[in-house]
């Protein structure tokens, strides 16, 4: 049976609906508005302080103020107070290196270095088509003089900043008995990011970082190792800082199956970071890293990990899940850097602050930490356990009993990859 409403009734229930509607909307308005004029009053409050101090200082330092660098510590402050371990502030001239690393692309002389426990300072790398390496420099040449003095004058410090700034230098090396001088001149070039070899059957592929090149650079060095005929891989992202998230997403993308790898939370939405599957890696790997393996880095172990489509040996990663992105000052082209966003594993969950757990825990000797450029294959603990996993056929869809390597005495744990 129809019940029937009377047009009075129906008007009040209308009335009564309408008046809700706009008191709830009301609260939720005045909340917001309570909450905008609270943020309007802190701010304000921070800008009298602010004023405050400028004020005294003003009237009462004996010095010269210098503007430029007032402004560049006023906000380097203030980022450092927000809490952020990973935001900075960085001046023009900072943030113009920075979007170029980013790029795959620097300025300087190409050459990094390492100091040994007996004090001497060693070229531990090169960068291809770099001032050092048009120059003749080589990976192990010992630094002996800088600018004209014994290098026994500078501190490892000294030299390393020196070697980042735009300039010529002058500097000799020893090379065996030889003793050669070089005057260079800081030059642009391409970083090259990925590092690959054949050992035996196994493609080694080290990626040093993440940047808007590497994945075109992974993926010529795949190809290549491929047609060399590797039967599996290393991937080694030891002492890898991470970068652009976009790289490491395309190379996780170029070795996993399609469909959701990660998560990424920003500003309360939660997105899946997806692989189209381009190629999907079939063959057995093992993925290196250590304590200094950090962001995207993590995410690529962490992701082929989860996806068993490899054994991660070494240490427990950094454990940096945040994305920073950079926001342009109009005043003078400076910019600072904030965490906007965070990532998380399908299954695992959070990275920050967790890190990655290798399924088989190798550690460095402090003693070989300096040397690391300068292992292989036959001294480099870590590479040979991630080889005698291999070579046990110990992949990630597996579970093994601990074993000890004659060679090294790494401890290799289960291998079970995480659930």
């Amino acid at each position: 049976m129809n019940r029937k409403i009377s047009l009075g009734a129906a008007l009040a229930l209308i009335i009564i609906a309408v008046a809700l509607t706009v008191s709830i909307t009301m609260v939720i308005a005045m909340r917001n508005f309570n909450y905008n004029i609270s943020k309007v009053s802190e701010r304000q409050a921070m800008f009298d302080y602010i004023t405050d101090v400028d004020k005294e200082v003003r009237q009462n330092f004996l010095g010269e103020i210098n503007e430029d660098r007032l402004r560049a510590s006023l906000a380097n402050g203030y980022i450092k107070g927000i809490g952020d371990p990973y935001a900075a502030y960085l001046t023009a001239d900072e943030y113009r290196k920075e979007t170029d690393r980013l790029a795959g692309k620097k300025t300087g002389f190409g050459i990094e270095i390492t100091q040994f426990e007996d004090g001497s300072i060693v070229i531990s790398s090169v960068h291809k088509n770099s001032a050092a390496d048009k120059a003749g420099l080589k990976k192990g040449d010992v630094i002996t003089q800088f600018d004209g003095k014994n290098i026994s004058a500078y501190s490892f410090a000294e030299v390393g900043s020196r070697l980042e700034k735009p300039q010529k230098i002058k500097l000799s090396v020893s090379r065996g008995k030889d003793s050669i001088a070089f005057e260079l001149t800081s030059s642009s070039y391409t970083v090259t990011s990925v590092e690959s070899r054949m050992i035996d059957t196994t493609g080694y592929i080290r990626i040093t970082g993440f940047y808007s090149n590497t994945p075109d650079q992974f993926k010529n060095a795949y190809t290549s190792l491929e047609s060399h005929g590797a039967e599996n891989y290393i991937f080694d992202v030891r002492y890898n800082k991470g970068g652009d998230l976009t790289a490491a997403g395309e190379i996780i993308s170029y070795l996993a199956p399609r469909g959701a790898y990660a998560r990424k939370t920003e500003g309360g939405a939660t997105t899946d970071l997806v692989s189209t599957g381009a190629y999907e890696i079939t063959k057995p790997s093992v993925t290196l890293v250590n304590k200094a393996t950090e962001g995207e880095a993590e995410l690529f172990a962490g992701v082929l990990q989860e996806l068993k489509k490899t054994t991660v040996v070494g240490e427990k990663t950094f454990g940096r899940g945040k994305v920073q992105k950079f926001f342009t000052l109009v005043a003078d082209g400076a910019a600072i850097k904030l965490s906007v966003a965070s990532l998380s594993l399908i299954v695992g969950g959070e990275i920050e602050s967790v890190g990655i757990t290798p399924n088989v825990s190798s550690e460095m000797p402090a003693a070989l930490e300096k040397r690391f450029s300068f292992l292989n294959e036959e001294n480099d603990p870590q590479m040979i356990a991630a080889l005698a996993v291999l070579k046990g056929g110990m992949i990630a869809q597996t579970t093994t009993q601990p074993f000890t390597t004659a060679t090294t005495g790494t401890t290799v744990a289960d291998t079970t990859s995480t659930e």
